[in-house]
Formats: C-alpha cells, sequence, structure tokens
C-alpha cells in the first residue's frame, strides 16, 4: 500500500487576516509545525544524537542503522586483514542487507553450502529492532540450544562479537534521553531540540490570566505559539474585552472577523463580548460600529476615543441596539454632536422609559462639534446619566448646562472645564442637582464668578471636589460660604484665583476632612494662611503651593503636621 501524506491543516480559516491585522509573519505554517512545542521556545541547535539511529518522535518512525557505521564497520574490518597473509574469511551481515564476497580458505566451500541453506530461512524472518536490546537473531548465537553457524575462521566470532557490542551500546545509549520531548522532525527534515520550557509547569488558569493582561492582538498572536496557547487563547473568559489600539489597522475588519470567532453557536450575534475599547483606531468607521451594534447584543462598555470617522447615525444604531450599554466614551469624536436612539424607534416608542438611553457614563472631551442643541437632547433621552464630562465642548454654554440641571436629577459628576461660553447663570441652575452631586469642575471658566459658586455651594452640600482653577472672579467669599455649607470637601484646586489667607483661615476650621488643596499662583496667600491649614488639616496628601510667596518655615510646619502630604512648589529653598 502507498502511504498517503496527510493533508495540511491550518490553525485557523482566517490566517491571512490574522497576516494583515495582527501582524502574523508566517500565516501559511501548518499545524505540524505550529504546534510543535507546548511552550513555543524550539531551538536549531543540535542535540545528542548516536550517528547509527535516526530518532523521531513520532509513531510510526523506525530506527534502523545508518549507512555511516555500516561503512566504518565494515572498513575497519578490512583493515585488519590488509596487511595479513591469512584470507579474509566471510562475514554475512545479519541485518539482512546483503553479502560480502567469500574468501576461500580451507573448508570454505563446505561452509559457502551450509551458508546458503540457512540464507533461504534467515531472509524470510524480519529482524525485530527495540531500543535498548540487540537484534532476537543476533541474540540467538549465545543460546544453548541454537545451531548458530560457526564460521571456520578463528577470528571471525571475536569481530561478529564486537560489532554487536557496538551496537547494543547505541542502543543503551537511547535508554538515557527521553525521545518523545528530546528530537521534532521539522518539515524540512532537520532533528530540532525542544528545550523544556516553565510555561509548561503552569496551569491552563494561570496562563489564562496572564494572557487577560495582554491587548487582543498579542493575544491573537499567542494563539499561533502551539496547539495549548491556541486553545487557551480563544477561551470565552479572556473575551469579555476587546483592546486594540493602532492608527494603521484595518478596524472594521478586525471587528468582523474577531466578532465572527466569538460567535460559536450563535453565528449571527456574540454575546460574550461586555468591553469594547478602540482607542486612536482612526479606520473605524460607521460599517465597523453598526456591526459592533447588530453582533454585540450584550455590549455594556465602549471606549471609542480618537475615532474621526464616525458619525451620530451609526452611534445611534449602537445606543439603541445595545442596550444594556452603561458607559460610553466618545472624547475626540469631532463629528459627534448629540447621543439618541434612531429615528425608527423613537417612532415606534410610545412610552417614555422606552424611548430612554441608559446611560450612565459619558464622556465627549474635545468633541468641539457639540452645541447646545446637541446637549439638550442628550440631558432629555439620557436623563439616568450619573457622570458627564465636557471638557473644552467650547459651542455650548448656560442653556446646555441648564438642561442638565432640569434632567439628570442623578449627575454625580460634571466636567465644564474650558467651556469660556458658560457663565454664573448657567452655573446656578447646577444648585439643583442639590445632594446628588459631588463633583464640579468649571476650570478656566472666566466667566464664573462668586456668585455661581456661592449658588451651587449653599445648594450642593454633599460636593466633596470642586475644581475653579482660573476662575479670577472667585474670592474669599466663595470660600466662605463653601466652608460652610460643603464640610465634607475633599479637594479644592483654587488656583489663579483671588484668594488670600481669611479663606484658608475658614477652609481650615470647617473642612477639617481636606486631602488635596491647590492654591497655585495665588499672590494673597502666606506662611500664616499655609500654617493654619497644615495645623487643623493634619490628613493632607497633597499641597501645591507653586508660585506662592512662602518661606522655608510654612514649608516644615507642613512636613511636620502633615506626615504623608507630597508638597508641589517652585522654591529652591525647600529642597
Amino acid at each position: 500500500m502507498c502511504s498517503q501524506t496527510p493533508r495540511e491543516k491550518h490553525v485557523t480559516d482566517w490566517n491571512g487576516v490574522m497576516q494583515d491585522l495582527f501582524g502574523i509573519l508566517d500565516p501559511s505554517e501548518t499545524t505540524e509545525n505550529t504546534y510543535e512545542s507546548s511552550s513555543g521556545f524550539a531551538s536549531d541547535v543540535a542535540s545528542y544524537n548516536p550517528s547509527s539511529c535516526k530518532m523521531s518522535t513520532f509513531k510510526g518512525d523506525n530506527l534502523s542503522l545508518s549507512s555511516t557505521d555500516q561503512r566504518l564497520s565494515d572498513s575497519s574490518f578490512d583493515r585488519q586483514f590488509s596487511d595479513s597473509s591469512t584470507d579474509r574469511p566471510y562475514i554475512h551481515k545479519r541485518l539482512g542487507e546483503g553479502k560480502f564476497p567469500w574468501a576461500y580458505t580451507p573448508g570454505a566451500k563446505i561452509a559457502q553450502q551450509n551458508q546458503a541453506n540457512r540464507d533461504r530461512s534467515f531472509n524470510n524472518s524480519t529482524p525485530v529492532v527495540q531500543i535498548g536490546h540487540a537484534p532476537k537473531y543476533i541474540e540467538q548465537k549465545n543460546s544453548p540450544h541454537s545451531d548458530y553457524f560457526e564460521h571456520p575462521h578463528p577470528e571471525y566470532h571475536h569481530l561478529e562479537s564486537h560489532k554487536v557490542n557496538h551496537i547494543n551500546s547505541k542502543f543503551s545509549q537511547l535508554d538515557l534521553q527521553d525521545t518523545e520531548k528530546l528530537m521534532l522532525t521539522s518539515s524540512k527534515g532537520k532533528a530540532r531540540y525542544i528545550r523544556p520550557s516553565p510555561f509548561d509547569l503552569l496551569t491552563d488558569d494561570v496562563i489564562v490570566n496572564i494572557f487577560s493582561n495582554l491587548p487582543t492582538d498579542q493575544i491573537c498572536k499567542c494563539s499561533r505559539v502551539c496547539q495549548r496557547w491556541y486553545r487557551l487563547a480563544w477561551d470565552p473568559w479572556l473575551w469579555k474585552r476587546i483592546v486594540i489600539s493602532d492608527e494603521t489597522l484595518d478596524t472594521d475588519k478586525a471587528m468582523k472577523y474577531l466578532t465572527k470567532r466569538l460567535s460559536y453557536n450563535t453565528p449571527t450575534v456574540c454575546v460574550i463580548v461586555e468591553r469594547i475599547i478602540l482607542t486612536g483606531c482612526e479606520r473605524l468607521t460607521d460599517k465597523g460600529l453598526r456591526l459592533i451594534a447588530k453582533r454585540c447584543p450584550e455590549l455594556r462598555h465602549l471606549e471609542i476615543q480618537g475615532c474621526s470617522n464616525i458619525s451620530n447615525n451609526a452611534l445611534f444604531e449602537v445606543v439603541s441596539y445595545c442596550v444594556n450599554l452603561e458607559y460610553l466614551d466618545v472624547s475626540g469624536c469631532p463629528c459627534i454632536t448629540c447621543i439618541r436612539l434612531t429615528d425608527s424607534i423613537l417612532m415606534q416608542a410610545s412610552a417614555h422609559h422606552l424611548r430612554q438611553v441608559y446611560l450612565r457614563h459619558l464622556d465627549m472631551t474635545d468633541c468641539y462639534a457639540l452645541e447646545n442643541d446637541g446637549l439638550t437632547a442628550i440631558a432629555t433621552y439620557c436623563s439616568q446619566l450619573q457622570f458627564l464630562y465636557l471638557r473644552r465642548c467650547v459651542r455650548i454654554g448656560d442653556t446646555g448646562v441648564q438642561a442638565i440641571a432640569n434632567n439628570c436629577y442623578c449627575l454625580k459628576e460634571l466636567s465644564i472645564s474650558d467651556c469660556k461660553k458658560i457663565t454664573d447663570y448657567g452655573i446656578s441652575e447646577l444648585a439643583k442637582l442639590k445632594d446628588s452631586l459631588r463633583y464640579l469642575s468649571v476650570a478656566k471658566c472666566d466667566k464664573v464668578s462668586d456668585v455661581g459658586i456661592i449658588q451651587v455651594a449653599r445648594g450642593c452640600r454633599k460636593l466633596r471636589y470642586l475644581n475653579v482653577r482660573g476662575c479670577e472672579a472667585v474670592s474669599d467669599d466663595s470660600l466662605d460660604t463653601l466652608a460652610r455649607n460643603c464640610s465634607r470637601l475633599k479637594s479644592l484646586d483654587v488656583g489663579k484665583c483671588d484668594i488670600t489667607d481669611e479663606g484658608l483661615f475658614l477652609l481650615a476650621q470647617h473642612c477639617q476632612q481636606l486631602k488635596k488643596l491647590s492654591v497655585k499662583s495665588c499672590d494673597g496667600i502666606t506662611d500664616r494662611g499655609v500654617m493654619t491649614i497644615a495645623y487643623y488639616c493634619r490628613g493632607l496628601q497633597q499641597l501645591i503651593i507653586q508660585e506662592c510667596h512662602l518661606s522655608v518655615e510654612a514649608y516644615r510646619t507642613v512636613k511636620k503636621y502633615c506626615k504623608h502630604c507630597l508638597i508641589e512648589h517652585t522654591n529652591p529653598a525647600f529642597y
């Protein structure tokens, strides 16, 4: 029967895709040469291999003596009789591969006839070679019941015994090595040494935990190492999150094949993916975003930062079909102007709750196209928002902030820093949020003054963080109201504000839980105010006093009372 060569099987049906997407160098690798090592550490360093034996770990390979040792054995025998006057005896090769010529010595003709009779029975038997043992028909020579042929030449038995011992020594050396892990025959017929890997000592759970810290492209590359890693790399637990950050990657194509591969028994949807993070993927388009909307119905977390080629319509489909979506980050997407359901769903939805987008976290930082109308729509359709970040959305003003205050009653954190159009009127409206608001940043909103901050301090008594950096119209009056109403304040930034020691005295008396304080570039601050803060707020962890006119004494007082405080300063005398 003719032996058939097994068909080469690719690791996946989309090796070419992995090459394009994740930089696989050799997508044509077959299962054989890809899975050669359980850990992927293979070396071309030659291992010890007896020259008389071909080693292999694959079933069905036969061990046979090489022609090199055969020639060495024959030549060594020839040299022993080259200078002798004694006629050369006949020696039959006991591996059934042929004969030497007869040497005509006395009695050789009779021996030739006997040998010819024995060849008939000898050639009909197949030698059995076992590692660590000589062939069976050679061992029969020493059997007491054997009628083994006795050669007439006296040195024949000595030479043949020498060859048998040589063969036995070769086989005995093989017992000292693990033939299943020592050698591996590659597709080019070369033997390679497989070094033991520390990964073989790790359990599957440990390796999966290691893989969980890798981005998606690295996990795909790990799946190409060996059969075990391929199986572990596609563990469903690893694919609850997809993380891709590559400007040049065809993200649409990547998401298409990943979601198809992870669909398992549900070919149209990918239910295991809950988080997708696509940061800086400039080649992500509406096509890829619509694919996510249709194939990932259980999506809860989506980040598409810096994706400049997506539009409102594709994003509407995501929030419409991914009903469990709670976290959405579209910061740096210049084309996004609104977040709401698609028109078709809005037309079908009769009840108010069916028209809602149940987002909890929305980050639209640097969405320059966002205006008051879009912000009003967001406040209307995303009324369950708790965290909203609108940094550097320069087109929004008081109208949009008013819509947020009137609709998002659960809002806990709001950042509208660098929004130059917002004034005290919009800030005053935030007082309607009352006890729900814990974090507020109006940094660099230069039209905000004491009027707006005082209203917020009176209405939002559970405020924990306030940032009014760069609001030069904010003075000690704001700190007075803030200290008396928001006694649980933990972080305050009043850098470049009109603050003096009087404001710090009030703050030290009423807000003793303060952890972070910044008075950067406050010219009215002296040693006396800083030392008072250090004495009363001994749990202070960070103090920013850069560009303030303070002495070494103030620095030493802070270090004395606030043991774990990190001080940021610009005074060379403090070093």
